[in-house]
This record gives C-alpha cells, structure tokens and sequence, in this order.
C-alpha cells in the first residue's frame, strides 16, 4: 500500500508547531492515511508506518535536514485521540500553517476536534508530564553512573579478562555503579553477560556517553536536562488549556517560557516550583471543567465509519 497515495492529513509537529524551533531544529512530521479494501476486509494489518529520513551527526544527533516522518491508520489515531493522547489530540489543533497537507476526509476530522476532549485529559497531560520529569532527573543520573563505570572498567582491562573474573575479585563489594546478578549485570541503562570482555564493556559504555555528548555540557551546567524539563512544562500548559477552554492553541502562548527552560534561563528549583503550581491549577481546572466526562464517542463513531466508507466505496 503506497502510504502517500492514501493520506488525508499531513502536520509538522513538534518545536515547529509550538513555536519553540530554532534554525537547527529538526522537522517532525505526522500524518493519517486510511487504508485500501485489504486493511478493513482481508488479513492484512497497518496501524501505523515510518517514511523518515535519518541524517544524524557523529554524535548520533539529529541533524537539521533530519526529518522524523509517521503515519497512523485513521482508526489506529482516533481510538488514541479519544484517549486524549497529547500527542495525538494535538494533531486536532494543528493550526494552518503547518498543515502540509489534507483533503476533504482529513478536513472533516479537523473540523470535529470538539468532539474528542474530555475531563480526562487532566489525567492523560499529566501522566505524560511525570514521565517527561523522570526523564529530566534519570537522564544527569544515567551520565554520572555511566562516567564512573567507565572510569573503573579502564583501569580494570589490564587486570581481568570478563566480567566474571571482574565479579570474582569484587564479591561482596559494593559497587554503586553496578549491579551483579547470576548470569550479567547492570550498569545504567545497559545489560552485559558476565561473560563478556572488559574492553568491550568499557567500550560500549564509551559508545553510549559519546551519544550524549551533544547534551552533557547542558546537562552539567544546568543540573538537568533543559529539553525534558521544556516538555514537562509544555504538556501541563496545554492540558490546562485544554480543560480551561477546549482549545489548544498553536504557537502556543507560552512559548518563549519554554525555550528559556530549554536553554537553561531556569534553575532545576524554578522548573520544578513551575510544574507543581501547574499541576494545583490543572487539578483545579479539572473540577470546574465543562468538558464532558468521556469524548463523544458515538458522534465519532459514526464520523468514523463515513469517512471509511465514503473513502472506500
């Protein structure tokens, strides 16, 4: 199945779409496509497809003229979009200029966003949001554990062969940065068989370093990642919003905060003090909220099935 071929809507998405982009920001683009008559009525599956162009620096960094591109079957984004999915249901707000394309059908989903907001995105936005504040904290950890860990398996190539010799001369010890188990141990977010050869575990912890690199010195001078702590932010301002108003609207209004946040214009302190008022006033939106309890669910059912049809036949 041609993908372009199929499409109904196409968006740029991302810092280009909530106005926090600078000239070396990469383009991500998604987009909707309905299948042909083997999707609905025969055996085969497509719920979602990848057209990127990967373009990445020696750092494993994306480049400008990377261009992050997917697609989602038109049933695959709704069921999302009525989970209210920030992702997703965002796709619904997409203001003109950074729609790339649609036709009539992808324009009938545009037009019928009211129908997908609901009390839950409180929820949904802020579930989303913790998880970026994980990422904002693990991400500094995950370096240091990995610098240490290197440091000492250098010094220990030399003396050991594996991991297992490593274990045998270190039982018992601890050993903040590693953990041991049976049959391989942990360091960070990376697993080895103790089998393995110290060079090469040096080594591939040397490879998963030199992939942060393009963020360490941010990192290092600011606490914490400047990026997860724009997102954290970003996605409690558009859940608030959206409960508040049942609109999200692109550029979004505050994103100069975001971009300061992102480069480092905040303190940890003053980012977390930001999320934690957040999350007071969405609580409280979510109460007041007019929003309905659950999206209207038949009135996009029945979208759904029209759009297919008329599609199709």
């Amino acid at each position: 199945m041609n993908i372009e071929n199929n499409k109904v809507l196409e968006i740029i998405s991302g810092s280009h779409l909530y106005g926090t982009a600078t000239p070396a920001s990469d383009k991500d683009l998604i987009g909707i496509f309905i299948g042909d008559e083997l999707i609905y009525f025969g055996l085969e599956i497509v719920e979602e497809a990848d057209l990127s162009i990967k373009d990445k620096t020696e750092n494993n960094k994306n480049t400008k003229d990377a261009i992050d591109r997917k697609f989602y079957e038109i049933r695959r984004f709704v069921k999302l979009a009525c989970q209210n999915n920030p992702s997703f249901i965002e796709i619904l707000f997409v203001n003109k200029e950074n729609i790339l394309f649609v036709n009539s059908f992808g324009r009938q989903l545009l037009d019928s966003k009211h129908l997908f907001p609901c009390k839950g995105a409180a929820h949904r936005f802020m579930n989303y949001a913790i998880s970026q504040k994980h990422k904002m904290y693990i991400k500094r950890d995950n370096i240091i554990v990995l610098r240490r860990a290197f440091d000492f398996f250098q010094r220990e190539i030399t003396n050991q062969a594996t991991a297992n010799k490593l274990l045998a001369e270190y039982r018992g010890i601890n050993l903040e940065f590693i953990t041991f188990y049976t049959n391989n141990c942990t360091i960070g977010d990376l697993s080895f068989s103790l089998k393995v050869k110290i060079k090469d575990v040096a080594g591939k912890i040397q490879n998963r370093i030199d992939k942060f690199t393009n963020r360490v010195s941010i990192i290092d001078s600011m606490g914490f990642d400047g990026k997860f702590g724009s997102h954290l932010i970003r996605l409690m301002l558009e859940g608030l919003e959206l409960l508040e108003t049942g609109n999200i609207e692109f550029p979004l209004k505050d994103r100069n905060l975001l971009t300061d946040i992102k480069n480092g214009k905040y303190t940890l302190k003053e980012v977390v003090k930001i999320s934690e008022e957040l999350e007071k006033q969405i609580t409280y939106a979510e109460t007041i909220s007019k929003l309905p309890d659950k999206p209207q669910y038949d009135e996009i059912n029945s979208l759904l099935i029209k759009i297919i049809k008329t599609y199709l036949f």
